[in-house]
């Protein structure tokens, strides 16, 4: 089997893998937060999710071990906040603590600049390993989650620091836990859930990124792990912002809230995706459509539908979701943002989707967590951005079964 083959195949099956675990996540989430339903339902529901989420690691480790193996993982650098990124790695890693009595403590220093450039992606892989690791390995006690820099011209020096009042290491574990052999042997004699891949992958981004990792560690009472990272400051000058950049400076509360009738339309092939996703909309008074290819999509907006958001999915038949969004941009006055929903995980898949158009990405599968995050940071920011064009939603021009009444909604 030839190694194009072989990493094509892989690629391939972590797409499905990812589309069938959306729905075994998202469903699972949303029975566990039922109201008066028997206690092993809902336990049952939270083990699925948990397990649902290590065989994704496990696969996003087994895919990122294959690159590394063959010397094909590639460096995608690009500007990014790193205050923004650090902050979402600490909310999402939060809610995986789950029943684990931990406390997460987290401090981002206020010296970061506002946009760096670097491999987001993989700098992001390689603190939510450390996060995941530390979560696995402590029982119960603390977590604190530092980030701090030193600016030099345009060098920004990450100091990046993750300790726990875990199990801790033995000298000789210490010693060998950046080791993939080694660390196998230790996973096999571990009652932890995982192939043990996440520490050695950490160690050889972090080498390929240019940084350096170190673990101190003390048995029976924990581990700290640290890392240097070097990121180029991005010098921007307020001409230089986009509007959502400068909109994002001003620091919204984005707090979750009802929306006011605002109409959503979900496009994907896959029925149960849009399922998942309706789940987690319906609890806002939001109006929700959906389509299943990219033509309906195209053509429900050409017949002068008017929506404050879309979800698109990009695999799918007829058009995908880049071509979608093309020839949407070509209707006169298109201008509803979209967000790319995909279970496409590769290097530079975020910057990918953004370059083509899309105002933000959202990878399968997604906690319920992840899509109000980011359904609400988008639904906020058209608002003010409608606004400053004098135009303004009033939800009097809707009808309780979420049809227009008139060509008036936005004043």
């Amino acid at each position: 089997m030839s190694e194009k083959f072989k990493n094509e195949f892989l690629s391939s099956m972590s797409h499905e893998v990812r589309t069938l675990l959306n729905t075994i996540v998202g469903l699972s989430e949303d029975i566990a937060d039922y109201e008066n339903i028997p206690e092993e339902i809902s336990e049952d529901a939270e083990d699925l999710v948990t397990a649902s989420k290590t065989l994704l690691e496990l696969v996003n480790n087994i895919i990122a071990f294959s690159k590394i193996a063959n010397h094909e993982m590639e460096i995608v650098n690009a500007p990014y906040n790193p205050k923004e990124t650090f902050e979402k790695l600490a909310k999402a890693n939060e809610m995986n603590i789950g029943d684990k009595p931990i406390n997460l403590h987290t401090n981002i220093s206020k010296s970061l600049p506002y946009e760096v450039i670097g491999d987001k992606k993989h700098v992001k892989e390689i603190i939510n390993n450390l996060l995941s690791n530390a979560i696995r390995y402590t029982d119960g006690g603390d977590i604190w989650f530092d980030v701090s820099c030193i600016n030099d011209d345009n060098d920004c020096n990450l100091m990046i620091s993750i300790k726990d009042t875990g199990r801790g290491l033995k000298p000789e574990e210490a010693d060998r836990v950046f080791n993939m052999i080694n660390r196998l042997n230790i996973e096999r004699d571990s009652t932890s859930e995982g192939a043990g891949l996440g520490l050695p992958i950490t160690k050889s981004l972090v080498d390929m990124l240019g940084g350096k990792i170190e673990v101190e560690s003390v048995y029976g009472e924990g581990s700290t792990f640290i890392v240097n990272l070097c990121q180029k400051i991005n010098m921007l000058e307020e001409s230089d912002l986009s509007k959502t950049q400068r909109l994002r400076l001003q620091e919204i509360d984005y707090d979750k809230e009802g929306y006011g009738y605002k109409r959503i339309l979900i496009v994907d092939d896959n029925k149960l995706n849009i399922k998942v996703v309706r789940r987690v909309l319906e609890q806002f008074d939001l109006i929700i459509d959906e389509c299943y290819n990219g033509e309906e999509c195209v053509d429900i907006i050409s017949n002068n539908k008017d929506y404050d958001l879309i979800l698109m999915d990009i695999m799918m038949p007829k058009l995908s979701g880049e071509e979608t969004l093309r020839r949407l941009k070509e209707l006169d006055g298109f201008d509803t943002p979209v967000i790319a929903l995909t279970a496409d995980a590769e290097e530079g898949a975020e910057e990918k989707y953004e370059s083509k158009g899309f105002i933000d990405y959202i990878a399968k599968p997604f906690s319920k967590l992840q899509i109000e995050e980011k359904i609400d940071k988008a639904l906020k920011e058209k608002e003010i951005f409608d606004k400053e064009r004098g135009k303004v939603f009033s939800p009097k021009n809707v009808d309780f079964y979420g049809e227009w009444e008139d060509d008036d909604m936005y004043e």
